[in-house]
């Protein structure tokens, strides 16, 4: 029996929540998801033994998928690899590779012969009658490489391509048609334990930046602040709604909203049976996506305003830290400001996250990523109800499932 070229991809985003998993087809010359799915990574077993709680995780999501006739693009964090954009100017096609080389050797703080390394050109335009060419180095150390093909071997996947959380936000981006050419804008993905930003101008990558800050700063907070355990804290993060106390400073069922007001209705969860979410609790909590009902009005108004003061500090300073990276990207990058921004990732509808970040930013409007209402063809079928109930959850699968359709 030859051997036949996958004409589908699979986009597997490991990370210390969950693992999520898309797959993706080409239909009529359009990016077709097919499907998509996700595992909670065991909170209790990733202390103990991280690359068993994920490499589990990863088992859960492709015994669902059809790995063994699909390119499978996995990634790295952000975190544990080096990306650079030099400007390489006047530099003939035939010395790229050994510019290139030497412009790695003197910005990467490893020794070349402990990594593995890459690089595409990005761009190439006239500046003042020079030609320039921008070029994406980006460089992993050869053991965070092999420990993430290790996992990879425990689950019995073979993986075709190893890609970048951080970098999927463009492929994502392009794929999901999330921007236009002209406009200048930045992807902020927030996960459990780091974030990460992204510039993007006219369709090209400028600029990426990973942050130690994660919904997990603000779980911590809350479980501090509220006495309560770490699943409650999840849960009154993930089911909170701004509220504005009424007039006669009465507390009434009308202040409050429920946990579906203003969702849109591919987001909203089955209520029948439970659907992922980017907070969940690892073990199922008596009471959970019941609603606000087994609260008392009043004690529930208490609770968010104590919400709100617990997580004011954490959210500042991430808000702060991000406005480091827009000064660096438009004071001394660019001039040009950032037009829009686009939040994905598990605290991406968090009213409170939107308010800081509007605050600190000085941004009126922040549109969270929905590739559901985007240039993909996404089905509304149960094998993506998933994606469908948390489209902003899903962007880095995505980008890296398009990543591998590039190669398709």
């Amino acid at each position: 029996m030859g051997f036949r070229k996958p004409k589908k991809a699979i986009g597997l985003d490991i990370g210390t929540h969950a693992v999520k998993a898309v797959l993706m087809s080409r239909s009529m010359g359009r990016l077709r998801v097919e499907q998509a799915c996700c595992a909670l990574v065991d909170r209790n077993q990733l202390n103990t033994d991280p690359m068993l709680a994920q490499s589990l995780a990863v088992l859960e999501v492709m015994e669902q998928m059809p790995a063994k006739s699909s390119l499978v693009v996995a990634s790295l964090t952000g975190q544990t690899v080096v990306v650079r954009y030099p400007r390489l100017i006047d530099v003939p096609r035939e010395q790229l590779a050994s510019t290139v080389a030497r412009e790695a050797s003197n910005n990467i703080p490893y020794d070349l012969n402990d990594v593995f390394m890459d690089w595409y050109v990005l761009d190439e335009y006239q500046e003042e009658s020079r030609r320039v060419t921008k070029v994406l180095i980006v460089a992993a150390m050869r053991e965070v490489v092999e420990s993430r093909l290790q996992l990879l071997r425990n689950t019995g996947v073979s993986c075709g391509i190893i890609g970048v959380d951080s970098l999927a936000l463009a492929d994502a981006g392009d794929a999901c048609k999330l921007y236009t050419a002209k406009e200048s804008v930045a992807i902020i993905d927030i996960g459990l334990s780091s974030s990460s930003i992204q510039f993007i101008k006219g369709g090209v990558s400028n600029f990426i930046r990973d942050v130690n800050w994660g919904a997990r700063e603000l779980i911590q907070a809350v479980t501090k602040a509220q006495r309560c355990s770490y699943e409650q804290a999840v849960s009154l993060i993930e089911n909170y709604q701004a509220s504005s106390r009424p007039s006669d400073g009465a507390d009434s069922e009308a202040s409050l909203k429920t946990d579906h007001d203003d969702v849109p209705l591919a987001e909203v969860p089955d209520t029948e049976e439970r659907s992922y979410s980017p907070l969940d609790p690892l073990d199922d909590e008596e009471g959970y996506g019941s609603g606000r009902g087994d609260i008392p009005l009043a004690m529930e108004h208490r609770r968010e305003v104590r919400l709100e003061e617990a997580v004011s500090g954490p959210l500042n300073r991430f808000a702060i830290e991000l406005r480091r990276s827009f000064d660096y990207y438009e004071h001394q990058l660019y001039e040009h400001p950032v037009d829009r921004i686009l939040l994905c990732g598990g605290l991406a509808k968090f009213p409170l996250l939107m308010h800081a970040l509007e605050e600190e930013l000085g941004f009126g409007v922040i549109d969270i990523v929905s590739p559901a209402r985007s240039a993909l063809h996404i089905p509304n079928k149960n094998s993506v109800k998933q994606l469908l109930a948390h489209p902003a959850q899903y962007i880095v699968a995505i980008g890296l499932a398009a990543r591998g359709m590039a190669d398709l």
